[in-house]
């Protein structure tokens, strides 16, 4: 039987999402995990996030990716990190 599968789903792996601030009140939960392609990128995290949660939609258009404590662009891709969180804007005074 063949595998119709895009190519990047066939080597899915999943990754625990760290979640903070009013994503993690919109979720639930302080984390989730999701299923990604082996060569997923930055933005795929916020996609596949925003599918899961669609009330968390309008607070990831401005949130960034962290990898590993460092914001990443969102053409980066997770490649080994071992901590992926999604931060939301900081403000203060």
């Amino acid at each position: 039987m063949e595998n119709l599968l895009p190519e990047a789903y066939k080597t899915a792996m999943q990754r625990e999402i760290l979640l903070f601030a009013a994503l993690r009140d919109a979720a639930g939960t302080d984390s989730l995990v999701i299923d990604v392609g082996s060569d997923a990128t930055a933005a795929d995290v916020i996609c596949e996030v925003a599918q899961r949660v669609p009330s968390m939609q309008t607070l990831l258009a401005s949130c960034r990716v962290a990898l590993d404590s460092r914001y990443v662009a969102n053409t980066q891709p997770l490649g080994t990190a071992t901590e992926i969180a999604i931060i939301p804007p900081v403000s203060g005074g």
